[in-house]
């Protein structure tokens, strides 16, 4: 039994902080002691992958891919193919062969096969942290306490910049200098986030406490941002997160209240932001004729009609939308369709769709199915939240073939796959 497995047998009703942490970092470094030399730089590295996302998408991509490629020439040196057999493994591997072909039969083959053939370190990545670094229980824990600890980092860093600097335009834009925190946030601090929620209206003593305050603070911060869809998926799964795993209904309904009110008293003090969350998304999700979201989503659309079959080619969008969609009333050339998809059915055509959909949902499938194995568990109740608010179709999106997206939400979907390595040992995943 691991030290924070005894603690929390010892004290599951009533935790507090300190002594779960001790246990939590004792049994980290039992269990980078018991792996191969080898291996325990790889997860030494892995854990600091919270910290290098901070620090920009060069060094981000570097560490995800450095990995992936790791993972797969480990399973190939060892003969580990046992996680080949598992469905949404294999669907990811269906649509990624259906992408190349898509690529090849492109207007721009050279290019699209380019972001075609990389865009699977993003999935690989999901299948080392699954199938490798985080089969020890010890390891998960010690990555989703990182993942906590830059998620309230990344919240600092903004109540910095809104303190000194404030918003630019209703957005913030620190540590990377463009307009993408709010990613880091919602994405990579999502699998953390639903945990403090579940926590925090479930269980008594000083965690449960903690928890709710970081969440109310990370989810205020998220409001600042000015990124509605990820401040919706972050609000949205926490909600979600809270209801399904033992809560107690007055604290639940306290804390929703709670976060209500604070969201209120930040947009009475930006006006601009509040604008953001209402009348503008408001007019931008209903308002077909002005909604600039509205006419990209359909751009996609209305180029797929005329390349149902094999789509233009991941990645083809943002050189082939401004001629395919010359003169067409309601459309808007862009860098992609902000709706996954829309863009797999106009890059890929209708069955890369179908293909990816089943890929997508079959992630879904999974962690939802896991949940039932073990309701005990926090996390492995909760982790299915994380790829249904990702991957939910009627949201705006980012570009599912792009890289700084990529890899903020395949590190958070790479840990809810990750849960069934928390499913107790009466049950197999």
């Amino acid at each position: 039994m691991s030290h924070l497995d005894q603690y929390l047998t010892e004290q599951a009703d009533s935790m507090r902080i300190r002594p779960a942490l001790k246990a939590l970092i004792n049994d980290t470094k039992d269990a980078l002691a018991s792996l191969p030399r080898w291996e325990r730089g790889f997860h030494i590295l892995w854990l600091l992958g919270p910290f290098i996302m901070l620090i920009e998408r060069t060094p981000a991509d570097a560490w995800l891919t450095i990995l992936a490629l790791t993972f797969a020439v480990r399973s190939v040196v060892k003969r580990d193919a046992a996680w080949l057999k598992i469905f949404w493994v294999k669907a990811g591997f269906v649509f990624w062969f259906w992408c190349l072909l898509s690529a090849a039969m492109s207007y721009d083959p050279a290019y699209s096969l380019g972001e075609a053939f990389v865009w699977i370190r993003f999935p690989l990545f999901a299948m080392a942290t699954a199938f490798w670094l985080a089969q020890d229980k010890r390891l998960l824990y010690a990555m989703l306490l990182a993942v906590a600890l830059g998620t309230v980092v990344m919240c600092c860093i903004l109540l910095a910049e809104i303190l000194i600097v404030g918003q630019q335009g209703g957005r913030l834009s620190w540590p990377y200098g463009d307009l993408t925190p709010g990613n880091y946030v919602a994405k990579v601090g999502l699998p953390a986030f639903t945990i403090m929620v579940a926590l925090a209206v479930s269980v008594k003593g000083r965690v449960a406490g903690l928890a709710g305050i970081v969440a109310l603070f990370s989810i205020m911060i998220s409001v600042m941002t000015g990124e509605r869809i990820n401040f919706l998926i972050r609000a949205c799964g926490g909600m979600l997160a809270g209801l399904v795993w033992k809560p107690k209904w007055h604290r639940y309904l306290g804390l929703v209240a709670v976060e209500i009110l604070a969201i209120l008293l930040v947009f009475a003090a930006l006006p601009k932001t509040a604008l953001r969350y209402t009348n503008e998304f408001i007019v931008g999700a209903t308002n077909f004729e002005t909604s600039g979201w509205l006419h990209t989503v359909y751009s996609g659309l209305v180029i797929a009609r005329d390349n149902l079959l094999f789509g233009i080619g991941p990645g083809n969008f943002r050189f082939l939308s401004h001629e395919l969609l010359k003169d067409v009333p309601y459309t808007r050339p862009d860098n992609h369709p902000h709706n996954y998809y829309s863009q797999m059915l106009c890059e890929t055509g209708v069955i890369g769709l179908v293909l990816g959909s089943v890929f997508l949902w079959a992630m879904i499938w999974a962690c939802f199915r896991a949940s039932f194995k073990n309701r005990d568990n926090v996390f492995v109740a909760t982790a299915w939240v994380i790829p249904f608010g990702l991957f939910w179709p009627i949201a705006t999106s980012a570009d599912f073939f792009g890289q700084w997206n990529n890899i903020f939400m395949w590190s958070a979907l790479s840990l809810a796959l990750a849960s069934r390595n928390l499913i107790t040992e009466n049950h197999v995943a």
